[in-house]
């Protein structure tokens, strides 16, 4: 017994004599640390839309990197062929960027990884998303039409299929939304006609915020509803943001779309001067408006 505790007492006296910083060393990437969901762990979501998501340096992992919960992609398609491109104007599209290798590919990976089918996760009854932090959090994915929606929109549906094929797209079924890892969000030119036809479909309408109604923009055609915000409140924004009548205007807006369940989102907000912005994204975010349009992340996630 006594020779027991002795090496007990000896083997403290070792473990204690190892600084913690080469503990946690020795620690880092061996098998008991690293998990399928590392990409995103101590990320934590936030309510920021990526504008123009494409532009970045690292498209849609950026975005990621910050927590942002919704990403998007001006598209394009040419008679002929069979490809989605990606970029802001025609002189900026070139045969490596595709929706499927921006964007389709990338989150393959990511919720590959994220969901590993082994003996553990056997009982699994749903998806996990892209976020480790908010496993169930969908991440929205904006499709902006530039080219002739009704032509365009197909090709769309179909670079989307392998998300679909694996369940990690949420779908509507009539009125029935069933959330899955990304939800499309068609926007630009995509045909409003179109897509309330299908009543089975993987794919929803940015809504317009200024003219929603129950009948045409229910929340199972448009879970998401936009607008630009100079257009919304008709008169100029000054240096200190929303006027008084501004703000009860936009506030009544975003009220009765929450009435609806559907989330707000407000674009063409001036990012100069930076206080003006500054003071827009403070007001939106009172106001109750659920994502912040951004094109810089990193300031717009200190506002979240």
């Amino acid at each position: 017994m006594k020779l027991q505790v002795a090496a007990a007492v000896a083997l403290a006296g070792v473990a204690s004599a190892v600084p913690i910083s080469k503990e946690l060393l020795s620690l880092k990437g061996s098998i008991g640390t690293l998990y399928s969901s590392d990409l995103t762990r101590n990320v934590f979501v936030k309510g920021i839309h990526s504008h123009n998501d494409y532009w970045r340096d690292v498209p849609l992992f950026t975005a990621l990197s910050y927590g942002v919960v919704s990403v998007e992609a001006d598209v394009w398609h040419f008679e002929g062929d069979d490809t989605v491109y990606v970029g802001h104007h025609d002189a900026a599209l070139n045969s490596e960027r595709t929706l499927s290798s921006l964007y389709v590919d990338p989150l393959m990976d990511i919720l590959t990884a994220a969901n590993p089918k082994n003996e553990f996760t056997a009982n699994q009854t749903s998806p996990y998303g892209v976020f480790d932090t908010s496993s169930g959090q969908t991440l929205y994915l904006f499709i902006d039409v530039k080219t002739d929606g009704n032509i365009t929109w197909p090709y769309v549906e179909t670079a989307l299929q392998p998300l679909l094929e694996k369940g990690w797209l949420t779908t509507v079924n009539g009125s029935e939304i069933t959330y899955g890892p990304v939800t499309i969000i068609g926007t630009g030119n995509t045909p409003y006609n179109y897509v309330v036809s299908q009543t089975e479909r993987f794919y929803f309408f940015d809504g317009p915020i200024a003219s929603l109604n129950k009948t045409a923009y229910p929340v199972y055609v448009n879970p998401i509803a936009s607008g630009s915000l100079q257009s919304v409140v008709e008169t100029p924004i000054g240096p200190d943001g929303l006027t008084k009548t501004q703000y009860n205007k936009i506030k009544k807006l975003v009220d009765g779309a929450h009435d609806m369940g559907i989330l707000t989102r407000f674009w063409e907000v001036p990012w100069w001067p930076v206080a003006k912005r500054n003071a827009l994204y403070r007001q939106l975010l009172e106001i109750g408006s659920d994502l912040l349009n951004a094109d810089d992340l990193a300031e717009a996630s200190t506002f979240v």
